[in-house]
């Protein structure tokens, strides 16, 4: 007999991987996941969402609670109504204002309900109140409206991490909203109860982990062309054809100095110019990387996080929570 739990977590599972999968696939072949691709695959999301909230009777404080969530990461999407859009009249910006402050209120109204059961049902209740004076309903209550506010700590966490350019795309900082909407609880997925970080942030230790593993899939890629022998470089980059790299969502790190003397040289670089070239000015760099006679030039690929993000999953799924995994393989409680 299948749970209704099992059945919110595989729902969310199957919609968490294809949602990301979709994404990946997007981001690597024309860097860029479009707006809608995200709102298409939220309402999914919030479905399963409000299905929980459904089975496990929510008061009206959890769902609002859970809007204002909902409301802060469609912000990423649609941006954020000012108070000169609501007074321009603009029907769109008016009822999205709306949302938002009926939202508040629904915080508002959870703090003055569950908190009290919720520092109760942690053993934190003399900080607030009695202790152990709420009962098991309302405690039950007080951890389920403190899932829906956890979730908006994540999302603050991944706005944060995207406005310090922790993480530079603006698909890879959806992408975990996405998740973190998604996928609030581990439910029946390891470590269930015992974890110590939501999944959204455990996905993304996963895939910075995964991330690791890419300098030596690039020095087994030299290896195989026999460009190895610059270790300074082919950890991180490798040489293609001048004729491959139009086109190509790659950095080019060689280019063609004057020195001195007059004499041109091949400078190459660890890491790319700030900024972007334009078609024109890497042609030119090209040409006379050409005209030195270089058949082959450096080059760093891009790769976007959120392919990593996509191979985190498994372990993620499998193993759970990173950080417990490691406090359990060095013997911490």
């Amino acid at each position: 007999m299948v749970s209704p739990d099992q059945i919110l977590t595989y729902s969310r599972v199957v919609t968490l991987v294809l949602c990301l999968a979709g994404a990946t696939y997007l981001d690597l072949k024309i860097r860029r996941v479009p707006n809608d691709w995200w709102i298409s695959w939220a309402k999914p999301a919030l479905f399963v969402l409000c299905l929980e909230l459904w089975i496990l009777e929510a008061d009206w404080t959890i769902w609002l609670t859970a809007s204002a969530m909902v409301a802060y990461a469609s912000t990423a999407v649609i941006g954020r109504p000012t108070v000169k859009d609501i007074r321009a009249g603009n029907p769109e910006d008016i009822i999205v204002g709306t949302w938002y402050l009926i939202s508040i209120i629904g915080v508002i109204g959870g703090i003055m309900r569950h908190l009290t059961p919720l520092m109760d049902g942690i053993g934190f209740g003399s900080l607030v109140s009695c202790n152990y004076c709420s009962s098991a309903a309302e405690i039950n209550l007080a951890y389920l409206w403190g899932q829906m506010v956890l979730i908006g700590f994540v999302l603050l966490f991944f706005e944060i991490c995207y406005q310090l350019r922790m993480l530079h795309g603006g698909a890879d900082a959806k992408a975990m909203m996405f998740v973190a909407l998604c996928l609030p609880g581990w439910g029946i997925l390891p470590p269930s109860e015992s974890a110590l970080m939501p999944p959204a942030l455990s996905l993304l230790i996963w895939g910075a982990l995964a991330f690791l593993v890419l300098p030596l899939y690039v020095l087994a890629q030299n290896a195989k062309s026999g460009d190895i022998g610059n270790l300074r470089m082919s950890w991180h980059a490798r040489k293609v054809p001048l004729d491959s790299i139009p086109g190509k969502h790659v950095w080019l790190l060689d280019e063609v100095m004057e020195g001195p003397d007059g004499e041109k040289k091949i400078i190459t670089k660890m890491r790319p110019k700030r900024g972007s070239r334009s078609d024109l000015s890497l042609d030119d760099v090209l040409e006379e990387l050409s005209e030195m006679g270089v058949e082959k030039a450096w080059v760093t690929e891009k790769y976007p996080f959120m392919a990593f993000l996509m191979i985190g999953l498994l372990p993620m799924l499998l193993l759970g929570d990173p950080v417990l995994l490691l406090l359990n393989l060095v013997g911490l409680p």
